[in-house]
């Protein structure tokens, strides 16, 4: 798997988590055409999305390919994605929110952590989608 930076796409995700103000952290993600992490704002964002895409398992990996979104707290998810649940169990993160790049990329997905539970609600899954031009144009 190649991991690479699109340096550009880093200083959004930052003043993405200001409009979300429970999200501690956010990574972006691609399947395809081959798996990458475009950027991310915290290293342990992206040690997780990582993990998923080298494992082809996780709910990044599931929102990119379903192209619907995941909002969850871990304890709803474990037995899914058992494997992601224990590691961001690890991590201390607890909520996600994770929304597909489409159409921009359509095998990509950006990812929201936090580290408390309950922290997103479709709100914020709202200002996520309307970021998302902004965000991911080259």
């Amino acid at each position: 798997m190649t991991t690479y930076e699109i340096p550009s796409h880093a200083p959004q995700l930052s003043e993405l988590l200001r409009y979300v103000p429970h999200a501690d952290m956010a990574v972006l993600g691609t399947t395809a055409p081959e798996p990458a992490v475009l950027a991310h704002t915290d290293e342990r964002a992206r040690s997780l999305e990582v993990d998923q895409l080298r494992t082809g398992k996780g709910p990044s990996v599931e929102v990119a390919t379903s192209q619907r979104a995941v909002l969850a707290d871990l304890n709803q998810i474990r037995t899914y994605w058992p494997d992601f649940a224990r590691r961001a169990r690890e991590l201390r993160l607890h909520s996600l929110l994770i929304v597909p790049l489409e159409p921009v990329f359509p095998a990509g997905a950006l990812s929201l952590y936090a580290h408390r539970s309950h922290a997103f609600d479709d709100h914020d899954e709202d200002v996520v989608r309307r970021s998302l031009p902004d965000l991911v144009r080259r």
